[in-house]
């Protein structure tokens, strides 16, 4: 596989913010514990906000499913008449 170029190295998402290079600045521990924090909260908002829609999701992949399985047995059946 090629190596990447730094061009779309520097693309990339950063994983984490930049750290501050002023006097000062908060220790690297201290905004670890403030981001994950943040990060354990987030994602109980977002359940909450996006809960009706993944049941429609979920409801929609199940007919999808169920409607494949269906055509499987349907075609099987028909291949075994022959």
């Amino acid at each position: 596989m090629p190596e990447p170029t730094p061009r779309r190295l520097a693309a990339r998402r950063r994983s984490l913010p930049p750290r501050p290079t002023y006097d000062g600045a908060p220790a690297e521990h201290e905004v670890h514990e403030a981001s994950s924090t943040q990060r354990l909260s987030r994602p109980a908002r977002l359940v909450e906000r996006e809960a009706p829609y993944m049941v429609d999701e979920l409801k929609r992949i199940a007919l999808v499913s169920a409607t494949c399985i269906g055509l499987l047995v349907l075609l099987t059946v028909v291949d075994k008449m022959r």
